[in-house]
């Protein structure tokens, strides 16, 4: 046998095979292009509606939002409200107080006030009535002048605790209102 006829034997079957190859991968290429399609239909038919689904629920969404800012818009307006409120009562509250210890510091200025003014006082009075009775008032120099006197202090609510235990069961806290 000559070569020629071996060559073209051989060359046959390679061919053959290769059209054999050619022709199952045409058939697996419309496999998978009919795959797609029905994949592609398939989801058509699915995402579609879930798209729906999610706009519906996207314009319940953004309803809620409305009426929680809506809520959120009427808590602050509470809330200022309130506060006007309780800036007001505080100071209701604590005018009493603010007038007490205004009263206080008045009263302890003039305290103070008067005991430095009383020895200047006492010295000019005397100056007077000498004066008048020409010199022979008899001044008592062994009395000590007047001198400014610091208001008492009054005990803390501890200091009262303290001596309401010292004193046992029997003791009351009686300064409470």
């Amino acid at each position: 046998m000559e070569i020629n006829t071996i060559l073209l034997g051989v060359l046959l079957v390679v061919a053959i095979a290769a059209c054999a190859a050619v022709i199952w991968a045409l058939s697996e290429g419309v496999k998978t292009a009919r795959s797609a399609r029905t994949l592609a239909d398939d989801l058509d038919a699915r995402l579609v509606p879930l798209l729906d689904k999610a706009d519906v629920t996207v314009d319940a969404l953004n309803a809620e939002l409305l009426r929680i800012d809506n809520i959120v818009s009427r808590i602050e307006e509470v809330t200022e409200r309130v506060e006007s409120t309780s800036r007001t009562v505080q100071g209701v509250a604590n005018a009493p107080g603010e007038i007490v210890t205004d009263i206080a510091d008045r009263v302890r200025r003039a305290w103070k006030r008067r005991g430095a003014e009383a020895p200047v006082a006492g010295e000019a009075r005397r100056a007077e009535a000498e004066a008048e009775a020409g010199g022979e008032v008899a001044v008592n120099d062994d009395a000590p002048p007047f001198e400014a006197q610091e208001p008492p202090e009054w005990p803390t609510a501890e200091e009262r605790s303290q001596t309401a235990t010292d004193n046992g069961a029997q003791a009351a806290d009686t300064t409470s209102v």
